[in-house]
């Protein structure tokens, strides 16, 4: 579970840093000014919306996959504590 949990921690901090990649990239094409480079911007812009959208879809998914394994150990914990217990 450690594993899982540091490269959800590991997933949590690349969304962070590609969505701040998104925010300056917008700042240094909005300061730029031309036409070119809001296009070239816009179509990164997008790029980088979609992986992230993909990378926040792959956490949630491996979140959900660890809170099924959690649930899992936990009732096989509890039914090994009660026959233990019997």
């Amino acid at each position: 579970m450690d594993r899982l949990q540091s490269s959800l921690d590991r997933l949590d901090e690349a969304i962070g840093r590609l969505d701040q990649a998104i925010r300056l990239r917008l700042e240094r094409a909005t300061e730029a000014g031309t036409e070119a480079a809001r296009a070239s911007f816009d179509e990164e812009k997008r790029r980088l919306e979609r992986e992230l959208a993909e990378a926040r879809d792959g956490e949630r998914k491996a979140r959900e996959a660890a809170d099924a394994v959690a649930a899992r150990l936990d009732r096989a914990i509890e039914r090994l504590r009660s026959v233990l217990e019997d």
